[in-house]
């Protein structure tokens, strides 16, 4: 009996001595040598996701675990403008030309491409005192240049819907008129000022128009408009 109670009290400090390596040692040392590299496997691979914020600031798509999250591009915001603001005159476009800085960057009408249908200069109608791009309805309609709005309408009349910008390039007054915007797509008024390049309307075939395009027209500080193809090629490019 002596005997038994001699061994039971050995099994039951064994039990305890057991219990207590267990709590007290942490469990990444008891782990085997193969599952300690598969750890550290496990590590190298999570290292290659990466997160980078000048993408993610740019709006770029990120991918993540076989998924890609696309940041929408934001869309202008189209501004009410009311029937007649503004002028397109000469004097006009000098006063815009001098409340302006210098005109560096440039950007053609549609910077995507477009079908030009009448040139400047007589046509039966008369003569043409711009050029007429074709494109497509709703399609984007660019500034040329750093400007300021002289002339906006949003309903012009033959030319619909309408806006004229005023720029200084090489310290002279550069106009330039945009007519038959879609209705309610003017993106700026009188006053704003705009970049080279930035989205002022959408196509559309408001006014005197058959088709959806836009009627482009450069001209000065004499009010006299001129043939903007040579001025863009030299320019835009």
């Amino acid at each position: 009996m002596k005997h038994q109670r001699t061994i039971l009290g050995g099994v039951a400090m064994t039990f305890v001595f057991g219990v207590a390596v267990a709590t007290s040692v942490p469990a990444a040392s008891l782990a085997t040598a193969g599952s300690f590299e598969a750890v550290q496997a496990d590590a190298v691979a999570g290292s290659a996701q990466s997160f980078d914020s000048a993408a993610e600031a740019a709006g770029a798509a990120v991918s993540r675990d076989g998924y890609v999250i696309h940041t929408p591009t934001p869309t202008p915001t189209p501004k009410p403008v009311a029937t007649s603001q503004g002028g397109y005159g000469g004097g006009q476009c000098q006063a815009g030309a001098d409340a302006v800085g210098e005109s560096t960057a440039f950007s053609w009408v549609y910077p995507g491409g477009y079908r030009q249908s009448d040139g400047f200069g007589p046509r039966a109608e008369g003569f043409h005192k711009g050029v007429d791009m074709v494109n497509d309805e709703g399609v984007p309609v660019h500034a040329i240049a750093d400007g300021i709005v002289i002339a906006a309408s949003g309903d012009g009349g033959t030319g619909g819907v309408y806006l004229s910008l005023a720029h200084k390039v090489g310290g002279v007054a550069v106009c330039s008129m945009y007519m038959h915007f879609l209705d309610g797509s003017l993106m700026a008024g009188v006053g704003d000022t705009v970049t080279a390049g930035q989205v002022i309307g959408l196509t559309g075939r408001t006014g005197n128009a058959t088709t959806e395009h836009t009627h482009f027209e450069l001209y000065g500080a004499d009010g006299v408009r001129y043939d903007p193809m040579p001025f863009m090629l030299e320019h835009a490019g």
